[in-house]
């Protein structure tokens, strides 16, 4: 029987000191793309990998239940440990009869759920009349391996007395809570936490998040604080990545980092030279932030940020109106320098301007150079 709150689950680990670590997050439905990343790091049986939870949710039509079947068979392995994440938990949520209203928005408004892919599956219509007992009922019994397997997930994993693993975080790790749910939704973690006993590592929330000059998605790693941020943002913000953060192995505690992403990839032809703006400004994702247009060219409006007073270039479609006041919920000022033979990822091709990411790094290039004649 599936509990409504999940007790924490809790995994002390005492590892060879001399094999590979790696840890990885926040994939969100995106197999190929996390398939890619393990043959990029030449994943193999001597790897340790630990999943750090949001497997699947928000990923393509049929893909966040294909991710998790594929996760519970991985997860079968004596070097892969797979972690619960807040939204690994969905089909808890929806157990209850309360939730039927939460339920019916999530199916039926955001979409993009392995409940979504149930019910195709199934070819069980989804409807705001539909008997939503009767389909939880059904779920239950035909896919009772993924319940189980999301019920027997790790939500603190403690490797060796030296490194924490938690999807969203932890204040204190000798006062674990009762229940899994605050730790693996725990917003802005990194800003809000104090330095940690021992080296914590967290997904859940967007590094970009965590920046107010540049979009980058790359992971944050904090010595000092003892707290490492992965989350890439993938199928979330737009430029979002997956992260393998990598540990050499624990007598080094040397660590690397690779990402992949689902982008389409361009070989650049020209050497493109931008000044660094004085002010750098990112508008992390989600937030709202006023604005005046100043004027419109194509696909771009130039804006003034009324709380700074920078001015940018930003998409059009990332600017909406509200009681008459102009907002822009996405954006960065930085204009990414590139040299010839450089792969870049094209986020979003458009006019004058198209948004690009180098390196972890998103920001805006002029169109005419990712066309090969000018």
């Amino acid at each position: 029987m599936i509990e409504l709150k999940k007790k924490t689950k809790v995994r002390k680990l005492n590892l060879d000191l001399n094999r590979r670590l790696i840890f990885v997050s926040d994939m969100h439905g995106d197999l190929i793309t996390f398939k890619e990343g393990l043959e990029e790091i030449k994943f193999n049986d001597n790897d340790y990998l630990f999943v750090i939870g949001d497997m699947y949710e928000k990923g393509d039509l049929t893909y966040n239940l294909k991710t998790a079947r594929y996760f519970e068979e991985l997860n079968k392995k004596e070097n892969v440990f797979c972690m619960s994440g807040n939204c690994d938990e969905v089909l808890r949520f929806i157990l209850p009869k309360e939730a039927h209203k939460d339920f019916l928005y999530y199916t039926l408004v955001r979409q993009r759920s392995i409940i979504n892919d149930m019910a195709l599956e199934m070819r069980y219509p989804l409807g705001k009349d539909m008997d939503v007992d009767d389909f939880v009922k059904k779920i239950q019994d035909k896919y009772k391996d993924i319940y189980e397997f999301m019920d027997s997930l790790d939500d603190v994993i403690i490797i060796n007395d030296k490194i924490v693993l938690v999807h969203g975080g932890i204040d204190d790790i000798s006062n674990i809570p009762e229940y899994a749910l605050p730790l693996l939704k725990y917003d802005n973690y990194y800003n809000v936490s104090k330095p940690q006993k021992l080296l914590t590592i967290v997904g859940h929330y967007p590094t970009r998040n965590y920046r107010s000059d540049v979009a980058c998605q790359n992971p944050i790693l904090d010595f000092k604080k003892k707290i490492f941020s992965i989350d890439g943002g993938n199928h979330l913000v737009k430029g979002g990545q997956i992260n393998f953060l990598m540990l050499d192995n624990l007598n080094s505690m040397k660590f690397s980092y690779l990402y992949v992403d689902h982008y389409e990839k361009h070989v650049m032809n020209y050497t493109v030279s931008y000044d660094e703006p004085e002010d750098k400004i990112n508008f992390t994702y989600g937030s709202q932030n006023e604005i005046e247009i100043l004027e419109t060219d194509l696909d771009f409006y130039y804006v003034k940020d009324l709380r700074t007073k920078i001015r940018m270039w930003v998409q059009s479609a990332n600017v909406f109106e509200n009681d008459g006041k102009f907002y822009c919920y996405e954006g960065s000022n930085t204009f990414l320098s590139v040299i010839k033979g450089d792969v870049v990822s094209i986020i979003k091709r458009a006019k004058p301007y198209s948004v690009i990411k180098k390196n972890g790094y998103v920001g805006l290039i002029e169109t005419k150079y990712l066309e090969y004649d000018l």
